[in-house]
């Protein structure tokens, strides 16, 4: 699992919605994160999205769990993690 050790930053909901829209439909997605100081990429699709412990990670089907502010890039949008 992608968990920064730094406080949880709310991602904007426009682009929640994005990851939502894209959860329902099933759409292969390629998302590029934050992992260990490094970029880590998976294609495939999103299972869903969860809330714990104050976060907001995304589930890959058959990938990592990721938290929502460790993402850099989801399909060409960037999510701005690491700036």
């Amino acid at each position: 699992m992608s968990t920064p050790t730094r406080p949880y930053a709310p991602i904007a909901c426009g682009l929640v919605d994005e990851l939502q829209l894209r959860a329902m439909r099933r759409t292969p997605v390629r998302v590029t994160f934050l992992k260990e100081g490094a970029h880590g990429v998976f294609e495939g699709r999103i299972a869903d999205i969860r809330s714990r412990d104050g976060a907001e990670f995304l589930l890959l089907e058959e990938g990592p769990t990721v938290r929502l502010d460790a993402l850099v890039e989801v399909d060409g949008i960037p999510f701005g993690a690491g700036c």
